[in-house]
């Protein structure tokens, strides 16, 4: 099989083909608006995952919270969403075409890239009123900075006790 549309587009005013800055500004107005449509108390779901810029990582998640902090939305959640699937009970990864792509490419060259696993499950909740607190939704209170997060949730041992920080 020989695939040949590799892009997402050829039109230069596709966010696909702007730098970095503009995206995240465009980005920033695209979650003004969502909140703008969000009813108060309403929660907005976004799934990114960071990429590689000439060989740099570029964290979107990071700065797509931001964004929707900056857009007057509050973080309330962060997960991670696995690329992959199930057969004969093991997990199989499941990378998209770009991204072997790009790390084929790359390997090809001598850099030791490895595919992103995961995307990030980005929670976003509209204030009930400018200002105010914020419910989550599961209805617990989310501060504005605060962000819970699936991956790095500590566990309980058995017995009822969390670990320490050094063991």
């Amino acid at each position: 099989m020989v695939t040949k549309d590799y892009c997402y587009s050829h039109d230069p005013a596709n966010l696909a083909h702007v730098s970095t800055a503009h995206l995240l500004d465009a980005f920033t107005e695209i979650l003004t608006q969502c909140r703008t449509m969000l009813r108060p108390g309403g929660t907005a779901v976004i799934t990114t995952r960071p990429w590689r810029e000439l060989g740099e990582l570029i964290d979107l998640p990071s700065a797509v919270l931001a964004a929707g902090r900056a857009a007057g939305l509050t973080p309330t959640e962060r997960c991670a969403a696995l690329l992959a699937g199930i057969r004969d009970n093991r997990l199989i990864t499941r990378p998209s075409f770009f991204q072997m792509k790009n790390v084929r490419d790359a390997r090809r060259q001598g850099v030791p890239l490895s595919v992103v696993q995961h995307e990030d499950v980005l929670i976003f909740t509209r204030p009930v009123r400018p200002g105010g607190p914020v419910t989550s939704h599961r209805g617990m209170p989310a501060g504005a900075t605060a962000v819970h997060s699936r991956t790095c949730a500590r566990r309980v041992r058995h017995g009822g006790h969390p670990p320490s920080l050094t063991s």
